[in-house]
């Protein structure tokens, strides 16, 4: 079901631009962040705090799970 007013997350979003870009690998493996490594966003994650697209609600936090507004 297409649902545009339905909240996204901070993962879903970033997965979405990184899927526009081709979805590209990462260059560092090494996550930043306490939490997203085992989640199936953890290589646009990598890959949008590499290129400065995003960056985690504290230095070791990303929230993926947490709901933004668009």
């Amino acid at each position: 079901t297409f649902a545009p007013d339905a909240p996204c997350t901070r993962a879903q979003v970033l997965t979405f631009l990184w899927r526009a870009a081709g979805s590209p690998k990462a260059e560092s493996t090494e996550n930043p962040f306490a939490d997203g490594a085992d989640s199936p966003y953890y290589e646009a994650i990598l890959w949008g705090v590499e290129r400065g697209i995003t960056k985690g609600t504290t230095a070791t936090t990303f929230a993926p799970d947490a709901t933004i507004t668009r």
